[in-house]
Parts: structure tokens; sequence; C-alpha cells
């Protein structure tokens, strides 16, 4: 039992020192050749291997969409690959089988590629950045430089083609979501739209561009140039160097009674923080001051180190509770596209082999983690009033710290649904595969999260918020918080009524 017990131990130590998956699969120097055609012989090779990798590997296959439906989009698929193709027009073909998983985690991308993030027409991509709202988006800044655009203007069409109809086209292709979530697919847009378009659309040179200015119905238009890759890289390096250096937890009070508490993230390691301990500090901090209001902003915060979510919760709770029921695993057999496979953790086989458990029913799990176990209260857990500030990219862990304060009732939702679904996720550590013939990399997450929440009428949704509230463009220009204003209103106002009922 010692030798396992350690085994465990380097194993977990094999996953977590490794990092993360942008670190363990870093994109090569030299992209494939974008003009290169693949035969339909090949193509129809890498999609067969596609569904065999899904369906050995993936243990949230189908979570949200039924086999039935994948055979036919396997299927359909498949008749369309009749004549040769590149990469890039594979990749656009088979996008609807990755974005049917509905799992925000999987990883779709070709294996060589010089960014995490565009991978086609390098050199022609949209230039403007925009902030998108149901069927409408507004210019937030013009990458090109120019200005002959004025912010917040409403762009009504490009190269022709109306906005609404494009969103339409892109949102389906936007995978980045659990279940149909649906607040992180307009802000993944926001964020990544000039890879949406060049990948999904097309690209031109020159782009023509349709608005109308907020002073005037008028619409007009005007040609704005392509940018490259090389111009986005330079503005992100900007972007990263304006980051305030500070820590990914940090406290402040807003006024004598509400304290506000930001995570960035949940990727933490002792190395940076002390998560355990400045938690401890914080609400015995929170408690002595009697702070009566605590808002817990987790906007952006995509997740990370699974027992923080956990944590967290049990400052929350007088009460011992569960927070996951149940983690399942596809199988343990040998992969049979091992030949394929780029990167699994060292332990591997290990794992595979001694930590996973057939259950009655048939299917598979991993037991061996403590957040399965019940997990107890803090000693001084904070009893005041809580408020969650959540959008579409509060993923993964943090949708599972929502999940769980809000089936306990024990927080008020404020701003946009979770992009990570309320019943659990499909996430953990990857196996990552390489179709052979296109090169596309298709990095699979292995423990399927099951939650312990019920009662929650939306399956296939992340937690929605008890107070919607997203910004608006002039939100946007003027940097305004206007969910954590919402939120301050709220708390005032109770804070007026409990006055005059005294």
């Amino acid at each position: 039992m010692k030798k396992i017990n350690l085994l465990k131990h380097c194993f977990f130590t094999s996953l977590f020192l490794l990092g993360s998956f942008k670190s363990i699969s870093q994109p090569a120097k030299t992209p494939i050749d974008p003009a290169r055609q693949f035969t339909p012989a090949e193509l129809q090779a890498d999609l067969k291997l596609m569904r065999t990798i899904l369906d050995e590997s993936h243990p949230g296959f189908y979570r949200y969409t039924p086999k039935a439906r994948f055979d036919v989009l396997f299927d359909s698929i498949g008749q369309t690959l009749n004549q040769p193709m590149t990469q890039h027009q594979f990749y656009v073909a088979a996008t609807p089988i990755i974005a049917a998983l509905k799992d925000g985690h999987i990883k779709y991308m070709p294996h060589v590629r010089p960014h995490w993030q565009y991978y086609y027409n390098l050199n022609q991509l949209f230039p403007l950045e925009l902030y998108f709202t149901n069927q409408q988006a507004h210019l937030v800044r013009n990458l090109a430089g120019s200005e002959n655009i004025p912010l917040g203007a409403e762009i009504t069409a490009i190269n022709g083609q109306p906005i609404a109809a494009i969103i339409q086209k892109l949102l389906p292709t936007v995978y980045f979501a659990d279940g149909n979530s649906q607040a992180v697919k307009y802000q993944s847009l926001d964020k990544f739209f000039p890879f949406y378009y060049g990948t999904y659309i097309g690209a031109s040179a020159n782009y023509t561009i349709s608005y109308r200015d907020r002073s005037s119905a008028e619409t007009k238009i005007v040609q704005v140039p392509a940018i490259t890759l090389a111009t986005i890289q330079q503005l992100e390096k900007e972007k990263e160097n304006q980051k305030p250096k500070q820590l990914p937890i940090r406290l402040e009070y807003k006024d004598n009674s509400t304290a506000l508490l930001t995570i960035d993230h949940f990727n933490i390691y002792k190395n940076e923080m002390d998560v355990k301990e400045y938690l401890k500090d914080t609400f015995w901090q929170i408690n002595a001051k009697n702070i009566q209001h605590l808002i817990i902003d987790v906007r952006g915060n995509e997740g990370g180190v699974d027992r923080w979510g956990a944590l967290l919760y049990a400052y929350l709770t007088q009460k011992p509770f569960r927070y996951y029921n149940q983690l399942k695993v596809a199988q343990k057999k040998k992969y049979s596209f091992a030949e394929h496979i780029a990167w699994v953790p060292k332990m591997f086989p290990f794992y595979r082999r001694f930590l996973i458990t057939k259950t009655k029913d048939g299917s598979y799990t991993f037991s061996f983690k403590k957040t399965l176990k019940e997990q107890k209260p803090q000693k001084h857990p904070f009893k005041g009033d809580v408020y969650i500030l959540t959008d579409g990219y509060s993923f993964s862990v943090t949708s599972e710290f929502a999940a769980i304060a809000h089936h306990h009732k024990r927080a008020t939702f404020v701003g946009r649904e979770t992009g990570g679904g309320y019943y659990g996720n499909t996430s953990g550590f990857f196996v990552v595969a390489v179709l052979p013939h296109t090169g596309i990399e298709l990095a699979v997450p292995q423990w399927g999260y099951h939650m312990a929440v019920s009662g929650y009428p939306y399956p296939d949704r992340g937690v929605l918020p008890d107070y919607p509230v997203a910004p608006s463009i002039d939100d946007v220009l003027q940097k305004r918080d206007a969910e954590l204003a919402f939120t301050l209103d709220l708390i005032r106002k109770k804070k007026t009524s409990s006055a005059a009922k005294k």
C-alpha cells in the first residue's frame, strides 16, 4: 500500500510539475505549408482516427450530444471530403465535430503552429477589435492604427455581409464553452474575432466596413487595411507588459462593512503564493473587521488547481459538503492510437493500470482525489452576505466553485453566465494526439468531473446570474465596471432597507 501511495504521489507530481497544456505542447517554429493539399483518402483516414481518439479517450464524448447525432455528423462530414483539401479546409470541415462535444477544455489546433490561437490567413487578419452584444458589434479599437471609424460606432457590415449574419455564422464555431453556455461565445468573439473571421469566413488585403456613428443614423463605408500576426503579437506583448504586478488573489475594502476578494485565476502554486495561508489570513481579517458583505470577483478566471475551489467554498459554509460526486474515465485499456500520441504524463501507464476502477454499471472512474470525499468547513467561515461576480470566462474550477455556491444558495450572482457547466466538465490532464496526414492536434481531457449538485433545471448551461449585468459599449470604452457598480448599489439598497426597518 505504501508503494502504491508513493507511485500515486509521483504520478500527480508528473502531472502538475510539467505545468499547463500550453507549456507542454509548444508551437513549433515552422508552420505547415498552407498550400499543401491532402488526398481524399488521407482526409478520410484522419477523420476516422479523430473518431477513434474521441471514442477511446474522451470521458464526456456523449455528455451533451448523443451518439446518433455524432454518427450523422461524422458521416455527413466524411461525404464532403471527396476532393483534395488544405489543412485549413479540413480544420474548418471538422470543426462541427469539436463544437458538438460542447467541451470547453478540448484543444483542437495544428500541431505545428506559429501562435497558440491564430493559425490561418496570418498576413490578412481582420483589423478591428469589436464588442459584441446579441446581434450587434461596436468598435473598441482599430488595430491597424487608423482613425477613420469613431470609437463606439456600430459596425453594421463587413465586406458587404451584415454583422448579424456574421455572428450567426461564427457563434457555432466557438467551442470554448461547456454545454450551451452563451456568454463565453460572445466574449470569445470579442477576444479573438480576427481568428474566427479569418478561419471561417476568409481574408482580404483590405476590409470594407459599413458603420453608423452614434451621433447619426447615416451609414458610412470605409476601407481598413488588414493586419498581420506580427501586429497582433506586438499588441499582445504590449498588453502583457502593461499588466500590473500583483498577486492573483487580492483583498480590498470598499467601505467599513464591504470587502472585495478578486481572484484572477486558480492556477496557483507555492512558488507564487501560499493559497492556504492567504485564505486563512484573509477570512480571519474580514471576520475580525466584522465585514457583512463579501464580493468575490471571479470574472475572467479560467480555472486552475481544482482543490482551491473547494477550499474557497469551505470558508463560506458552516456545514460539511460534497464537492465532486464522481470522476469518470473513458476506459483503462491501452489506446489503439498510441503511435499518434505526442504527449502523455510519464506515469500514465501506471495510472491506467492501477488507478482506474470499473464500476458496477460498467463505466470507469478515478477515485484518488481528496475532493471526492466530504469536505469540512473551515474553523472560522464567513457568515455574512456573499456576492459572486461571473462572466463567460469564469470557467473550469471557477465554474465548479460557482455551482457549489449556487446549489447551496450561499451567494447572489451578478454578471454573465459562466462558461463552465453547472453539473461539471471534462478536464484534468490531457492526452495529446496528432492526426498523421493533416497534422491537426487533438488534446483530450481525461477526467469527467461530476459535481455534487442537483435540482438545477438547465443541465446544459453554466451558472446563470440572479442579476444579469453586461457592460455597455460606453462602459467598455470608459473602463467602467458595470457589474461591480451594480453589486455595490445592491448592497447600499440592502443597508438602507435594513436601517429603515430598525
